[in-house]
C-alpha cells in the first residue's frame, strides 16, 4: 500500500500510508458495531450488561428469570386440592375460605375466588386469630379450624398424613406452594397455590 501510496503522490504521504495501521480501524469498528447493538436492545426494554454479554448470546440455551411478575400475574391462582382421609374437596376449599375471607393478601384472595367460583356458602365464624407468618386460627361451629403453612401445623403438633406428604412433595417440585387445612388436632388437606402465567409471555419469549 506505502508503495502504491509513493507512485500516485508525493513522499509524505506515502510515510502517512506506511504508518496507518488498517487493523486498528477494524478493531474500532467492531466496538462500535457492539455498542450499537446494545442501544438497539435497551430501546426494546431489554438491557444488556456489555458486549461480552451479547456476543455469547448465540450459546445459550437457558434463560432464567429471577423477578417477580415478570411472567406471571400478581395474582396467584388454586390448582389442585388435596384432601385427607374422611374429608371431600369441597369440606377443605369450604373451611379455607370461611377462614380466610376477611384478609386481604393474594393467597387468601385466591382462595375466596376459587370458592365464590364454585359458590361455596362460607360458613359464620365465632371468632378468629391470625398468626403472622403462621396462618389463621378460627372457631366454626365448635371446631377449631387452622389454615396456614406447613409451619404452622408443626407448631400446633398436627401429624401430615403420609398421603399428603407425597403430594406436598410433587406440589413444590411443580414449583407451587401449598395452604394446609385442619380440623381440631387433624389435618383435612392442602390447597395448591399456582402462579397465574400472563396471556402475552409466550409472544414475548418468542420476540
Amino acid at each position: 500500500m506505502t508503495g502504491v501510496a509513493l507512485v500516485f503522490s508525493d513522499p509524505q504521504k506515502a510515510l502517512a500510508a506506511f504508518y496507518s495501521s488498517f487493523g486498528d480501524g477494524i478493531r474500532l469498528l467492531a466496538p462500535l458495531g457492539t455498542l450499537n447493538y446494545l442501544k438497539l436492545a435497551a430501546h426494546d426494554g431489554i438491557f444488556i450488561k456489555d458486549g461480552r454479554a451479547l456476543e455469547g448470546l448465540p450459546q445459550v440455551d437457558t434463560i432464567v428469570f429471577d423477578k417477580t411478575g415478570t411472567l406471571t400475574q400478581e395474582q396467584p391462582a388454586v390448582g389442585r386440592i388435596i384432601v385427607g382421609e374422611g374429608y371431600t374437596k369441597t369440606e377443605v376449599l369450604t373451611y379455607a375460605a370461611t377462614v380466610e375471607r376477611k384478609l386481604t393478601h393474594p393467597i387468601a384472595k385466591a382462595i375466596l375466588t376459587k370458592a365464590e367460583t364454585l359458590k361455596l356458602p362460607l360458613i359464620d365464624i365465632n371468632e378468629s386469630q391470625y398468626q403472622i407468618g403462621y396462618g389463621v386460627l378460627a372457631n366454626i361451629e365448635n371446631q377449631i379450624i387452622r389454615v396456614g403453612s406447613v409451619r404452622f401445623m408443626e407448631r400446633e403438633d398436627i401429624l401430615m398424613p403420609e398421603t399428603i406428604q407425597q403430594e406436598m412433595e410433587s406440589s413444590y417440585l411443580e414449583g407451587h406452594s401449598l395452604v394446609m387445612v385442619a380440623v381440631n388436632n387433624k389435618l383435612c388437606g392442602a390447597i395448591e397455590i399456582q402462579s397465574t402465567i400472563r396471556p402475552n409471555v409466550k409472544k414475548m419469549i418468542k420476540k
